[in-house]
């Protein structure tokens, strides 16, 4: 069972719509799979669940004569497609100008319309995967018109969302949780919610975790590295000049260091007594006599 699916059969397994949020689903159900024609309405659903929930809101908004049949599709395996057929008929207006009272400005202004526009085109179009593969939400739309005004609504409401075209459709999605979970209220999902909820969190958890290990490995490993840098130098002053030559606070630190190899600046100037900066301006000192001690012996 995909994740997809569990998301739509909660939505679809719910029934306290509000009547708008109703006919605006209807409406991007209808819009999105171009089912509406100048003589009828045709919607070919290959989902009982779904042919059953648009039947089900068909007959609450109207009282039109709606026909229902099946036939069975060879292509890519046998299965069922539904058809759900309005022929033209007193009335028949009267359900499109229904429709209509859920355009694109009313979408932007009534949020039930708004939320059942949404979930209209999730149910048809919609994909969204498991959080714990990656946070994706996408919306494949035929209807190039429907898909650029779902993007619309979204960017009214400040969502990050995304479109272009992939394999002849546009796709309009998102790839940020925030976004993603506020869709899924929208959507009605409320299991789901909670459930992507979690793992979220379980996942930037376990990110936080992480990132701060490989920034105390990162630390450990330039401290490492500084020492080893700063023995070397302490090692050549010894061989050319001798330690015992060096100031006092110099020669302090440089048996410090070569006592203490993998210690960091903070805990040498902790040993000392000294601030980090002090501990790391004699350490400068020193490399400034290293460097001196090598220009004289590429001279020689």
């Amino acid at each position: 069972m995909s994740y997809t699916y569990k998301v739509k059969n909660e939505i679809i397994k719910r029934s306290n719509y509000t009547t708008k949020e109703k006919v605006a689903e209807l409406r991007g159900i209808l819009e999105v799979k171009n089912a509406i024609l100048k003589d009828r309405i045709e919607l070919k659903l290959e989902s009982i669940e779904l042919a059953n929930r648009v039947y089900r809101i068909l007959k609450e908004v109207t009282r039109l004569k709606i026909s229902v049949k099946y036939l069975v599709s060879m292509h890519f395996g046998e299965h069922k497609i539904y058809i759900i057929t309005i022929e033209k008929q007193n009335g028949f207006k009267d359900l499109l100008n229904i429709l209509k009272t859920c355009n694109e400005q009313k979408l932007m202004d009534d949020e039930e319309k708004r939320v059942g526009f949404i979930r209209g085109l999730f149910l048809m179009t919609g994909y969204i995967k498991s959080p714990e593969k990656e946070y994706a939400l996408d919306f494949f739309i035929d209807n190039f018109e429907i898909a650029e005004e779902l993007f619309r609504v979204f960017e009214n409401l400040h969502k990050k969302v995304f479109i272009t075209d992939k394999r002849k459709k546009k796709l309009v999605y998102f790839r940020n949780s925030e976004d993603i979970l506020d869709v899924l209220v929208m959507l009605g999902a409320i299991k789901e919610f909670y459930k992507y909820e979690e793992t979220t969190m379980m996942k930037d958890l376990k990110n936080k975790t992480i990132r701060e290990m490989n920034w105390e490995v990162a630390n450990e490993t330039k401290s490492l590295n500084t020492g080893l840098k700063q023995i070397r130098m302490i090692n050549y002053i010894g061989e050319k000049l001798g330690l015992n030559n060096l100031t006092p606070v110099l020669e302090e630190v440089a048996f410090l260091r070569l006592g203490n190899p993998e210690a960091s600046l903070q805990e040498l100037a902790e040993m000392i007594g000294i601030s980090k900066s002090g501990i790391r301006n004699r350490f400068r000192r020193i490399e400034s006599i290293y460097n001196e001690l090598l220009i004289e012996t590429e001279k020689e």
